[in-house]
């Protein structure tokens, strides 16, 4: 369960940054399209700027759900003991 939990984090962080790295470039790319007034262009940027932005909350919001899931899942865990070397020589 840990395991799943540490990959699906890891997976939501990656996708986090793909929505945000995508969200900035649409916004520099709405910026260009409004100087040349084209409206088809324009609607496509703003649609994937919107996209963007709602997918990034989204994926933040289950990466947050899934660290607390993973925080309640690990907090009664016991710790293992050191079974490599028991101190004697």
């Amino acid at each position: 369960m840990i395991s799943f939990l540490l990959l699906s984090s890891s997976f939501f962080n990656f996708c986090f940054y793909i929505f945000a790295i995508g969200f900035v470039i649409s916004l520099v790319l709405e910026q260009f399209v409004k100087q040349t007034d084209n409206e088809a262009n324009l609607f496509i940027v703003q649609v994937n700027r919107r996209y963007c932005w709602r997918q990034a909350w989204v994926v933040n919001l289950l990466w947050f759900m899934t660290n607390v899931s993973l925080f309640i899942v690990s907090r009664n865990m016991q710790t293992t003991g050191d079974s490599f070397w028991d101190g004697a020589l």
